[in-house]
């Protein structure tokens, strides 16, 4: 299962917890990096994708967004 990161609010989706949480930037590039480490030997690496994705804070913001234009 893939990472799903989100780079604007340095925040990920957790599996563990089913949530969103604060994650550093470095980390999302140390396990990118991994990724391409395992990818070029041919090692599965799917646990290791990261895929940009909006979290839970921009789907905040784009609720408020919409509701101001609603006014």
């Amino acid at each position: 299962m893939p990472v799903h990161y989100c780079s604007l609010h340095k925040r990920l989706l957790s599996g563990i917890y089913s949530q969103w949480v604060d994650f550093p930037l470095e980390k999302i590039q140390a396990i990118k990096a991994l990724y391409e480490l395992f990818h070029g030997a041919n090692i599965e690496t799917s646990a290791y994708q990261v895929r940009e994705t909006v979290c839970d804070r921009c789907q905040e913001k784009a609720g408020q967004k919409r509701r101001e234009e609603l006014k």
